[in-house]
């Protein structure tokens, strides 16, 4: 049950990202990443285990990749500009940062 929990809040985080990154271009990003750190850092908290948040992470990266790859229409929901780079390098660096601390 703590698995499914944790990949579940990996995808409400990772979704949550997606739709903010592009919004006001260099906050949206900042909050995008800062907010799935600190989503990935309270799973540790709630859980007390390093896999749980691990899971969040891969969930997280899994969504975020997905939306990155075209859509059935041909469509983007995170575009290969400099934001949508970021969010992708920026946000799984931050994320596997956070997730191989102490929980």
């Amino acid at each position: 049950m703590k698995l499914l929990t944790s990949f579940i809040w990996g995808i409400v985080l990772g979704a949550a990202a997606v739709l903010l990154h592009d919004a006001y271009v260099p906050l949206g990003l900042l909050f995008a990443v800062l907010g799935s750190s600190i989503g990935v850092w309270l799973v540790g908290r709630m859980w007390g285990r390093r896999r749980y948040k691990g899971v969040t992470v891969v969930a997280w990266l899994v969504l975020v990749l997905r939306a990155g790859s075209l859509g059935v229409g041909n469509e983007l929901l995170v575009q290969g500009n400099a934001t949508g780079n970021a969010l992708v390098v920026g946000g799984s660096l931050a994320l596997l940062a956070v997730a191989s601390l102490r929980p």
